[in-house]
């Protein structure tokens, strides 16, 4: 327990907060009223029950300051309109600690347990540990080695814009549903707002291509 406790204080909390996630009606979906508190005030406090850090990712920072305030930073993303990745990239290079959890800015419900299950799971050679379900693994809600920066950034440079590229550049564990089941959390963390499409769409592609990764890493 006091392992788990050391490692859960050397995490950042990264949200990625580009400009082009908008409700229908043209909101920013991460300023969206939920019980009191905006979703990103929402999402602010719940990575903040585990980590050391948050950094809010964005094209758009001036739509965040009446929202947080220091210590939460708020930075650039690393190429404008570049997607998710882009928004990782900057993200895990500017983090102060040597792990992130990243989530979407559209997930209500981040999930401190399983970000904590994650992180037990990052081992020596394991860049990242993603939640996975009969889709594929789901990198918005995943535990990352802040190392693996370079490869996101070079993918992002490439024109690269979809995390399906993810699995076949990094080495990556799983988090299945069914463990999860049997650490008592629910697989909801995961849910966003939006079309079940476009989740789909963000989503890697399965187990072979994570097999695939594994061997290209241990070869580099």
């Amino acid at each position: 327990m006091a392992e788990e406790r050391e490692r859960a204080e050397m995490l950042s909390g990264i949200i990625l907060a580009g400009g082009a996630k908008r409700s229908i009606l043209g909101d920013m979906k991460s300023l969206a009223p939920m019980n009191g508190e905006t979703l990103i005030e929402r999402q602010v406090r719940l990575l903040g029950q585990i980590c050391d850090e948050i950094v809010i990712v964005t094209d758009s920072p001036r739509s965040y300051l009446r929202c947080v305030s220091p210590p939460v930073r708020i930075v650039s993303d690393y190429r404008p309109g570049g997607g998710p990745l882009a928004g990782m990239a900057a993200g895990l290079s500017l983090a102060q600690r040597p792990y992130a959890w990243i989530v979407g800015c559209d997930m209500p419900d981040p999930s401190p347990a399983a970000a904590k299950a994650m992180l037990r799971k990052l081992v020596s050679g394991v860049d990242a540990v993603w939640p996975s379900d009969g889709n594929g693994p789901h990198p918005l809600h995943g535990v990352y080695d802040c190392r693996c920066a370079p490869r996101i950034a070079a993918l992002a440079e490439s024109g690269e814009t979809s995390l399906s590229t993810l699995p076949a550049c990094l080495a990556w564990e799983e988090l299945t549903e069914g463990e999860c089941a049997q650490l008592g959390i629910g697989f909801g963390f995961m849910s966003r707002i939006g079309s079940e499409s476009e989740s789909e769409s963000e989503s890697g592609s399965g187990s072979g291509r994570r097999r695939m990764a594994l061997t290209q890493h241990s070869q580099r």
